[in-house]
C-alpha cells in the first residue's frame, strides 16, 4: 500500500508539472494564467478548483500580452510592437486585426463576444505616441459630430484648469468587427469621458461600460460597425457610495466583467494597509441596478465567486454551486501572490499558487474557459 502510494505521488508530480504546447483542459472554472520569463515565453495554468497548476511553453503566448479576452479567444499584444491579433486558446485559430499605428500606446482593449457572435466587436483606446500635425486639428469638428452623446447637458467645469495644457496626442478609439474590416473605424473620445485612460473598463452583455475617472458616471459606450459611430448612453449620475472610507487613501476599483450565468454588473472597491499600503485587507461590492440606474452595496453574494487581477485590472465571476470554490469569496491577485477574502467574516488567506514563478514582472489574468 506505501509503495503504490508513493506512485500515485510521483504520477501526481509528474501531472503537476510537466511542460506541454498545449494548455490544460481539465478545469471547468476560472484558470489564473501566469505568463512570465523575459519574453513571456512560460506560462502557469493555475486551477483554483483543483489546487494545483501546469506548466506550458505555448508558443503563440511567447512575447505576448493578453490585453482582452471572450471565452476561448484572447486579444494578444506584441511586447515588441502595436500588432494585435485574436487567438483562439483551444482551437489555435488566429484571426487577424487591421494595423494600429506603428508608434502608440494601447491604453485599453475590450473585446464584446467571441467573433463567431454577431454582437462581436473589438474596442481599443489608443494614444498614439508620435508627434501630431496641424492637419490633425482640421478633423475635429467632424469627429465631434460622429460621436452621439446622450444626456449631453454634463458641465465641463471639472476640466477647467486643464485647458491651458495642450495634448496634442489626445486617445483615440479604434474598433471593428474582427475578421471583416480591413481597417478600423477611429473617433476622438467624446468630452463626457473625461480622462477614459483612468477610468474602469469592463464588458457586460456583449456592451461595453465605463466607470469614468473625474465624473465617477458609468456609460455605456455602443460602437456601430456599419455607420462608424459611437453611441454614448450615461447609465448613472452617481459613483458607488464609500464615504465612511474616505480617510484610507490607498485603494483600487475595478468593474467586473460577469460571466454568461451570471446576470450582475458588479463594482469591487479594495482597501490596501501595511507597509509601504502593500497589503489588501477589506473589500467591498455593488451591483448595478439597471431599473433604479444606481450601485448598491452587496452586504453577500452568494454562490457567486469574483475573481480580480491587479496586474491587469479586470476580472469575470464565476458560480460555486457543485464546486471546490469557497462561496461569498473574492480571490484576488497582487505580484505573485493570491489572497482570498470571505465577504461574511471579512477574513482573508494568502498563498502563493505558484512558486516556481520569478517575482520579476509576471503577468497574472484570470480566464474563464468552457
Amino acid at each position: 500500500m506505501e509503495k503504490e502510494r508513493k506512485m500515485k505521488l510521483e504520477e501526481y508530480k509528474k501531472e503537476k508539472y510537466v511542460e506541454s504546447a498545449q494548455p490544460p483542459y481539465s478545469a471547468q472554472h476560472p484558470w489564473l494564467v501566469i505568463c512570465h520569463g523575459e519574453d513571456l515565453e512560460k506560462q502557469s495554468f493555475f486551477s483554483v478548483s483543483e489546487n494545483r497548476y501546469y506548466m506550458r511553453h505555448i508558443h503563440e503566448l511567447k512575447e505576448k500580452i493578453i490585453c482582452a479576452y471572450a471565452v476561448e479567444w484572447l486579444v494578444l499584444e506584441s511586447i515588441y510592437s502595436s500588432e494585435c491579433y485574436l487567438w483562439n486558446l483551444i482551437s489555435n485559430d488566429k484571426i487577424q486585426l487591421p494595423p494600429l499605428p506603428a508608434e502608440c500606446e494601447i491604453l485599453k482593449c475590450l473585446l464584446s463576444a467571441p467573433p463567431h457572435d454577431p454582437e462581436c466587436q473589438i474596442l481599443f483606446l489608443i494614444k498614439e505616441t508620435e508627434t501630431a500635425t496641424d492637419e490633425d486639428d482640421d478633423a475635429t469638428d467632424e469627429d465631434e459630430d460622429a460621436i452621439d452623446e446622450a444626456d449631453d447637458d454634463n458641465s465641463d467645469d471639472e476640466n477647467s484648469d486643464d485647458e491651458n495644457v495642450e495634448d496634442v496626442n489626445q486617445p483615440t478609439f479604434y474598433f471593428c468587427k474582427p475578421g471583416y474590416d480591413e481597417e478600423f473605424h477611429t473617433r476622438d473620445v467624446p468630452s463626457i469621458i473625461k480622462n477614459g485612460h483612468c477610468g474602469i473598463w469592463t464588458v457586460f452583455k456583449s456592451k461595453f461600460y465605463v466607470l469614468t475617472f473625474q465624473t465617477r458616471l458609468l456609460i455605456c459606450l455602443d460602437p456601430d460597425n456599419d455607420s462608424g459611430r459611437i453611441t454614448v448612453r450615461r447609465m448613472a449620475n452617481e459613483s458607488p457610495d464609500i464615504r465612511r472610507y474616505r480617510d484610507i487613501e490607498c485603494f483600487q476599483n475595478y468593474i467586473i466583467q460577469s460571466s454568461d450565468n451570471i446576470d450582475m454588473l458588479l463594482y469591487v472597491h479594495v482597501f490596501f494597509s501595511g507597509k509601504n499600503h502593500g497589503m489588501p485587507y477589506h473589500f467591498l461590492v455593488f451591483r448595478f441596478d439597471f431599473v433604479k440606474k444606481r450601485w448598491i452595496e452587496a452586504e453577500s453574494i452568494g454562490e457567486i465567486a469574483i475573481f480580480v487581477s491587479s496586474c491587469i485590472g479586470a476580472g469575470t465571476t464565476c458560480s460555486t454551486r457543485g464546486t471546490n470554490l469557497n462561496r461569498e469569496s473574492i480571490y484576488f491577485t497582487d505580484d505573485r501572490y493570491l489572497y482570498i477574502y470571505n465577504l461574511m467574516t471579512h477574513s482573508i488567506s494568502l498563498s502563493l499558487p505558484c512558486p516556481h514563478v520569478a517575482k520579476r514582472n509576471p503577468y497574472m489574468h484570470w480566464l474563464t474557459l468552457n
